[in-house]
């Protein structure tokens, strides 16, 4: 059953963990994103990535700068739903669970609509993997343009140069398809990795799944570098977590190795 008093979190707060201050202390405070301002694109980071990996989201935010986006945060980003209500419901297969949580997520989604466009946005830029899929099945709630992250930095990141080999995972997108049958297109992040000067890619079999042990075991066998990339938020905490007793093995997002790629 869902947890009337976490939906009250959430109306309260925006965020479904924490402070909706304590996230921007982080996010605006520290790193220096624009929030609440007029710009083109609205970026929406998710509730747990301003304090799981600070370090993705300040390289994304340097790559922002430096390629002249013009890019801004929600006063309020309300939590997408599927961490704290979706998915529990889903894996419990409980109907009535399942129902309400999509009739929550539409509510908070479309919240994050209304703000964007009043802020004058054209696209809406999504950094949570897991917020992906439920953003997309009501896409046409909204006049706004639904894009990743890697979308975003295709249009705007011309060339880098890194010397260097890794290994590219995006992910299987095997719980997406529990909440939407719309298709994702992830060809941006391969386009990105392409512009850089001198990077080898090795691209993993993205059939494979990281949650299933007999599919993590394979990948981290076939594994060639010592870094291995990803563009799904949910797949860099369990391989990060996974790979730690991997010596010489770390796991980045994609946003620190373009930066990585611009520093010369």
């Amino acid at each position: 059953m869902i947890d009337d008093r976490l939906v009250a979190h959430i109306m309260a707060q925006g965020i479904c963990r924490g402070t909706r201050e304590e996230k921007l202390k982080v996010l605006q405070g520290e790193m220096g994103f624009r929030v609440g301002e007029r710009a083109e694109y609205v970026l929406i980071t998710g509730c747990y990535h301003h304090d799981g990996m600070p370090h993705v989201l300040k390289a994304l935010k340097s790559l922002i700068d430096v390629l002249n986006i013009d890019c801004a945060l929600l006063e309020k980003e309300y939590c997408c739903g599927w961490m704290p209500f979706g998915q529990p419901a889903v894996m419990a297969k409980n109907e009535d669970d399942i129902a309400r949580a999509k009739e929550l997520s539409r509510e908070f989604i479309r919240e994050n609509f209304r703000q964007a466009e009043s802020l004058g946005a054209k696209s809406l830029v999504l950094f949570c993997a897991a917020c992906e899929p439920n953003y997309a099945n009501l896409r046409d709630d909204t006049r706004l343009e639904v894009i990743s992250f890697s979308d975003l930095l295709d249009r705007h990141f011309a060339a880098g140069r890194l010397n260097a080999e890794v290994d590219y995972y995006a992910g299987c997108y095997r719980f997406r398809r529990r909440i939407t049958s719309l298709p994702v297109d992830v060809s941006a992040a391969l386009r990105l990795l392409g512009k850089i000067e001198g990077l080898k890619v090795n691209e993993v079999d993205n059939s494979l799944c990281c949650y299933v042990p007999v599919h993590l075991e394979r990948l981290t066998e076939g594994l060639k570098a010592s870094t291995l990339v990803t563009i799904c938020s949910g797949c860099y905490y369990n391989l990060r977590g996974r790979l730690q007793q991997r010596p010489g093995v770390e796991v980045k997002m994609l946003p620190e190795v373009l930066w990585q790629s611009l520093q010369g």
